[in-house]
């Protein structure tokens, strides 16, 4: 049988359809990550025996760390650019698990000493790489204490956690990161301890903290 060239033409049309189908099915499957978190305090690290215990604490980020990214700089070569790791992945946003890591950590429950709130607003949170070789993480909050029944600030703080990694890839980051959170936990119950009337500028931050 001689086909026409419409015969042929409408053949080769029904087989791309047929081809077409076919690779419709198959589904790229999806990139596998390697998912990390801060990891929550261990017993021993718990400690709610501080002076002064604020009733909560908020921690707030701004939308570029309001992400499970995990970000970093290469700043011996693209300092300006802020990339993610591909494979890698935070179980949760940065703000999300640092607040858990540290009402764990300084034992806030709602039923503290004092009826102030402490804020932090996460300003920096990522992993720095000086070389090839070489990472540090680091983690900036700005750290406000909040009267108890409006916003008013009633002291505030800066903190700035340069923590060098143990090696130059993700996994050296999340150490330094888990690190460089119990050693703001730390740095933020010296300060919390230093709230008292004699202090703080004269503002007598636990007076103004009873309910």
């Amino acid at each position: 049988m001689i086909l026409s060239n419409r015969m042929i033409r409408h053949l080769l049309a029904s087989t791309s359809i047929v081809l077409l189908s076919g690779c419709a099915g198959i589904v790229t499957p999806p990139a596998s990550f390697t998912v990390y978190d801060l990891e929550l305090p261990a017993a021993a690290e718990r400690t709610g025996n501080s002076a002064f215990v604020p009733a909560a604490i908020e921690v707030r980020a701004p939308s570029w760390l309001s992400s499970s990214a995990m970000q970093y700089r290469l700043d011996y070569r693209q300092p300006t650019s802020r990339e993610v790791f591909a494979e890698s992945r935070w179980a949760g946003h940065p703000s999300e698990m640092l607040q858990r890591q540290l009402a764990a950590s300084l034992g806030v429950s709602g039923g503290a000493n004092g009826q102030c709130r402490l804020r932090l607003d996460l300003d920096e949170f990522i992993q720095r790489f000086q070389s090839v070789e070489a990472s540090t993480s680091e983690l900036v909050v700005r750290a406000s204490i909040l009267a108890p029944r409006d916003e008013s600030v009633l002291a505030r703080e800066r903190f700035v956690i340069v923590t060098q990694a143990m090696s130059a890839d993700a996994a050296g980051g999340v150490l330094a990161h888990r690190q460089g959170a119990r050693r703001l936990t730390e740095s933020l119950r010296n300060w919390l301890d230093t709230l008292d009337g004699d202090t703080a500028e004269g503002l007598n931050v636990r007076e103004r903290c009873r309910p």
